[in-house]
Order: C-alpha cells, then sequence, then structure tokens
C-alpha cells in the first residue's frame, strides 16, 4: 500500500521547475537593486546577487529591503528630490542594511540577464 505524502511548496517547484505566474516583482526592480535574473519557462527561474547564487525568497528579501530603504531615504521628498536606486545616498543606506543581515556590501552595480 502505498502512502500519500504532501509536497511543500519549494517541493513542488524542484519537481515541476518553472512556474507560470510571476515573480514577486519586476525583472527591472530586480536588476535595480543588483539582481541579475535568468528566466525559464519549464526550470526554476535563477537569481544571483554580485555573481552568487541565491534563492528566489532572498531575492525578494533583498528588493523589499531596498524599497524600504528608499522609502525611508525620501520621507518628505518629492518628484526631482527624491533618491534614486543608483545614487550614492541611497547605495550608503541599503549597503547599512545589507551588512547588518547578510554581512555582504552591494557594489553597486546594476543587475542583468543572465
Amino acid at each position: 500500500m502505498s502512502e500519500i505524502k504532501e509536497m511543500t511548496l519549494n517541493e513542488m517547484e524542484t519537481a515541476a521547475g518553472g512556474t507560470f505566474t510571476p515573480n514577486t516583482y519586476s525583472k527591472e526592480m530586480y536588476h535595480a537593486v543588483g539582481i541579475s535574473t535568468s528566466y525559464h519557462f519549464f526550470d526554476c527561474d535563477e537569481f544571483r546577487f554580485m555573481g552568487q547564487p541565491i534563492t528566489y525568497e532572498k531575492a525578494n528579501e533583498i528588493v523589499k529591503m531596498a524599497r524600504m530603504v528608499k522609502d525611508v531615504i525620501n520621507t518628505g521628498s518629492r518628484g526631482n528630490d527624491a533618491v534614486g536606486y543608483g545614487e550614492n545616498a541611497f547605495k550608503r543606506g541599503f549597503n547599512s542594511q545589507l551588512k547588518l543581515k547578510y554581512g555582504i556590501t552591494w557594489d553597486g552595480s546594476a543587475g542583468y540577464d543572465f
């Protein structure tokens, strides 16, 4: 007699390959904060940060962190006064958070398709 075992989402993703649902953030958003992407139709999408492979979950955590840093830096700013992802003030704030959580420092390079 065979036993029914329920798979976790990670196990299903590994077994089934890619998904038909979009990623949490746009490719441009991942690239803006230094995450390189490789999207696949049947295989799992791949993410790299500063040349190192990272999980989908970690890529989303990094983007979420970057967006929060940008929001904090831009509190009270409008239009042309707002700091963008490519500016030094953002990079310093973002790196302070990356260093605390992951022990890494972003070199400021944008991500790309690989």
